[in-house]
């Protein structure tokens, strides 16, 4: 199935070490598994001339900026995904996943990559009418992400192949109530 076109964009959502990688402070129990699919979508979006965006994590390394429902993670993981680290609790992209130079790079400071961030412009500036979302975790950054993405008036694509949730039921109703909404959802 072709879902790239000159007006669309590839979301690559949290997909970092901190997120990805098996007993990071962050990890999301399905992520590991999705990298390889997420490569191969990358790849398509690229092939098909359709523009890549990171949308990333990112804290200051004294935790000013950590949410609250994430600052004992954060603790326990030394401090994690501060600018330039390495490693298990980083903000390095997973293992398998590399951005090309000219890939676009947005930091996020909350769940949305359209909250607080210069998403929208950048989108609009492209002419893009369409997004496709991929990463982690569904139900939180995924999830916000969709539903800002059509409140601003962008269709949007979930593949759920490249998307990852702690738990199978949590993956399954948060891709039932993000198609209930509008979003097309691709389950192959």
């Amino acid at each position: 199935m072709q879902i790239f076109h000159d007006k669309t964009a590839l979301l690559v959502i949290d997909m970092q070490k901190a997120f990805v990688e098996p007993g990071a402070a962050h990890c999301i129990a399905g992520a590991k598994a999705t990298v390889p699919a997420c490569a191969q979508v990358i790849q398509e979006a690229r092939a098909a001339g359709a523009p890549v965006f990171w949308i990333r994590r990112q804290y200051r390394a004294d935790g000013s900026d950590v949410e609250f429902t994430r600052k004992e993670a954060w603790r326990k993981g030394g401090g994690t995904m501060a600018p330039g680290s390495t490693g298990l609790n980083s903000e390095e992209l997973a293992e398998g996943l590399t951005a090309a130079p000219s890939d676009y790079q947005v930091l996020k400071p909350r769940w949305s990559g359209f909250f607080g961030t210069e998403l929208d412009l950048l989108l609009r500036r492209l002419q893009i009418e369409t997004v496709v979302l991929i990463g982690t975790t569904t139900p939180n950054c995924v999830r916000t992400t969709c539903y800002d993405a059509i409140a601003l008036d962008y269709e949007t694509i979930i593949i759920e192949k490249c998307c990852s949730s702690q738990t199978e039921e949590i993956q399954r109703a948060n891709m039932e109530d993000m198609e209930r909404i509008g979003a097309k959802i691709i389950r192959e």
